[in-house]
């Protein structure tokens, strides 16, 4: 997949790469799916080599695969749902032990935490220690959706590159020669260019965040009997719904981008009041048909 959408950081990770002037760690923040760990790979394996960074996954050294680590969270299925589990100490330890060794290949290698935030308490300070050591052959790079939850001493330690949005024009034209791709996705994505890609290739998926958008319509321009028929439904599949919830979230957000801020405030007191029932719902024992009443009546 080639990379779309901010250049910005795209080309601070170029110009260090021709200034042969890398840090040792780094932070990937911003919303999921806009193509964080793609860039991260792609930056990882040029400096590998001490090549140019290329934006496309086709062109680069294979050979450069030896020094390139990736720590990522588990994926469990259990009753047909599937979940991430934390990031593990051990997991931490055995890239460190990989990372002690000198590069098989390039100039460097190079440790990818992908969703970091993920990391428990003791697989973060095992990286602390890490970090607070640094191998002048080594570069780590952190990437995640939920900078709040990795601990503020590593945070200072890393430079941070935050990524964005991409505009819809822009995904436009990366996916532009691929033909058998769906607009309709780039506009379901809301930015996220990954998403985009991923709901081109699971119909399932995008005709499930097509009825939630048309769900949200009906909450929002329904009766008070309607919103409470909408919420009994709605509730007998609490882990769906969440699914849904977070779908409208994303739809507010861009219909402040859309609308330039106006109605910021009643935007953003619609987002509080559904993520506090999200948590609800996820973390509580709650009437989820209680909840979400309560909910549409107040958005």
């Amino acid at each position: 997949m080639d990379f779309i959408g901010n250049t910005k950081v795209a080309s601070i990770l170029r110009n260090s790469l021709k200034k042969s002037s890398l840090g040792h760690a780094y932070l990937f923040s911003g919303p999921q799916n806009v193509g964080k760990f793609t860039l991260a790979k792609m930056f990882a394996l040029a400096a590998i080599s001490g090549d140019e960074l290329s934006l496309t996954m086709d062109e680069y050294n294979k050979e450069a695969l030896l020094d390139l680590l990736v720590v990522e969270p588990e994926m469990v299925e259990k009753n047909g749902i599937t979940k991430q589990r934390d990031i593990s100490i051990e997991a931490i330890r055995d890239a460190k032990n990989s990372l002690s060794l000198f590069p098989y290949h390039g100039k460097y290698k190079i440790l990818i935490v992908d969703s970091a935030h993920k990391m428990n308490v003791s697989a973060q300070n095992g990286l602390l220690k890490i970090l607070e050591e640094p191998n002048p052959t080594t570069i780590i790079i952190l990437v995640t959706h939920e900078i709040d939850r990795i601990l503020p001493t590593i945070i200072s330690r890393l430079q941070i590159l935050n990524f964005g949005l991409v505009e819809d024009r822009d995904m436009q034209k990366g996916f532009g020669e691929d033909f058998s791709f769906q607009n309709d996705c780039i506009e379901l994505s809301i930015g996220r260019p990954g998403l985009a890609k991923f709901l081109n290739a699971n119909v399932e998926e995008k005709n499930f965040r097509i009825d939630a958008l048309m769900e949200f319509e009906k909450m929002k321009k329904g009766t008070l009997n309607e919103k409470f028929k909408l919420a009994e439904q709605l509730s007998k599949d609490t882990l769906r719904t969440i699914e849904k919830l977070n779908i409208w979230l994303w739809e507010i957000r861009k219909s402040m981008i859309v609308a330039n801020g106006q109605d910021a405030k009643k935007s953003y007191d619609s987002i509080s009041k559904i993520q506090k029932s999200m948590t609800i719902l996820k973390r509580s024992n709650a009437n989820g048909r209680l909840v979400l009443e309560t909910l549409f009546m107040d958005i």
